[in-house]
């Protein structure tokens, strides 16, 4: 929904660019976590109390969240309404720069469609698939489902940390655009392989394992895909967000649907061909990535130097007068 493009709009804000690129996994990193959790816990409280247990359960943690949130912000915003007026003036002399979005250079660059289509393959795996494939590929049980689902997730998540530290620490000495092409294509190429050899084994438990490994090892692409838009065009990465996940949304609508004609008798053979199709997915993604992928502002989303706050760096000029810096 909102949330992500939200915190792009707010690192965007707050941070310079590359700031917001070396934070933005970190964030994101809590919703693998999240998902975790609830598929890990789902079946368990199936067996334990009933299906419907479990939206009473999430649907009231999400109402106590959200309103810890608005309480935060509540308080946030009295402490910050001197900072607030102390950049009004700022804004209102950078406020030409922002006349219009560049929609047809977003929707037409390639550098865009490449951060796209590495979160839009992620949707074709789905963690509310994974259940499905467990339990209809190895006859599991309901709470055996539940923690065989929620692991690769759990990985994932934590893997995500490793790769978004790796990548920071190789950009130091490296190209940004290197090595976020590294890590994107190492991540799809090892979904691909694991779901490969998945394909072709008769072993349940190799099977199994090579999927949970696959998935994990996907976490490189989400490390490089929550960090790409500030590196491509940070004043726009929320816009870009937003029409990333309406692509994604329809991935995750559509894709478990071609899943379900695909296994008409939820046999390991029909799922073996789904694992094969979605291996084909990552691995012509990293091509278009490894092709196509930047790590560099864009010249259409080029723009002043954006501080703290969104305020502009000292000694930036427009029109012959030098704008200050929010103090």
């Amino acid at each position: 929904g909102p949330c992500e493009p939200s915190v792009y709009g707010v690192l965007a804000d707050y941070l310079l660019p590359a700031q917001g690129a070396r934070v933005a996994p970190f964030i994101f990193t809590g919703l693998y976590l999240g998902q975790f959790l609830g598929v890990f816990t789902t079946g368990f409280i199936t067996t334990w109390l009933n299906w419907q247990a479990s939206f009473y359960i999430f649907g009231c943690l999400g109402v106590l969240s959200t309103s810890v949130l608005f309480g935060l912000y509540a308080g946030g915003v009295l402490k910050t309404m001197d900072v607030m007026e102390a950049s009004k003036q700022d804004k209102e002399e950078t406020k030409h720069i922002n006349k219009s979005i560049p929609f047809l250079r977003i929707l037409t660059s390639p550098v865009v469609w490449a951060n796209h289509l590495l979160h839009m393959v992620s949707y074709t795996w789905d963690p509310n698939i994974l259940p499905l494939y467990f339990s209809q590929s190895f006859g599991s049980n309901i709470e055996l489902v539940g923690v065989l689902a929620g692991l690769p997730v759990l990985i994932f998540g934590v893997l995500q940390l490793l790769f978004a530290l790796v990548g920071n620490r190789l950009s130091k000495y490296l190209s940004t655009t290197v090595v976020r092409k590294a890590i994107a294509v190492f991540g799809c190429l090892g979904m691909s392989g694991g779901l490969f050899v998945a394909c072709f084994t008769s072993n349940s438990a190799l099977a199994a394992s090579f999927v949970i490994a696959a998935y994990g090892l996907s976490a490189a692409t989400s490390a490089v895909a929550d960090a790409n838009p500030l590196d491509i065009a940070p004043r726009y990465a929320g816009v870009i967000s937003v029409i990333c996940r309406v692509l994604c949304r329809v991935v995750g609508i559509t894709f478990p649907l071609v899943v379900t004609a695909l296994t008409p008798n939820k046999s390991k053979k029909e799922w073996s061909r789904v694992l094969l199709i979605i291996a084909c997915v990552f691995a012509g993604t990293a091509v278009f990535f490894g092709v196509f992928g930047s790590g560099e502002e864009q010249p259409w989303a080029a723009g002043p130097p954006q501080g703290q706050h969104g305020g502009r760096q000292d000694g930036e000029k427009q029109d012959g007068k030098t704008l200050s810096k929010l103090q």
